[in-house]
């Protein structure tokens, strides 16, 4: 995924783009100032907002850490993302 974020006086609009086509999913989410609800919009095979949001819910359980935090071992036969050290994947 891809992510571009727009805002100006009267708000914000975030984008969120599947990587692989131009013509994939796609999803977008406007901010108005005062506005206690945001529209959201989504299209595609898939639900590019719902995977943005549970992403950001599980980043918010784990205390919100640094991307400092985050590390990746790569082998031959496959890769692992980690939090804080190898012995901790994800």
């Amino acid at each position: 995924m891809v992510s571009r974020f727009y805002s100006d006086a009267a708000g914000a609009t975030m984008w969120v783009l599947d990587r692989e086509s131009h013509e994939g999913s796609w999803a977008s989410v406007d901010y108005e100032p005062g506005q206690p609800d945001y529209e959201v919009q989504q299209a595609g095979d898939r639900s590019l907002w719902d995977e943005t949001e549970a992403a950001y819910l599980q980043w918010i359980k784990w205390g919100r850490p640094d991307i400092t935090r985050f590390g990746i071992t790569i082998t031959p036969d496959k890769q692992t993302i980690w939090l804080d050290t190898p012995a901790n994947p994800l």
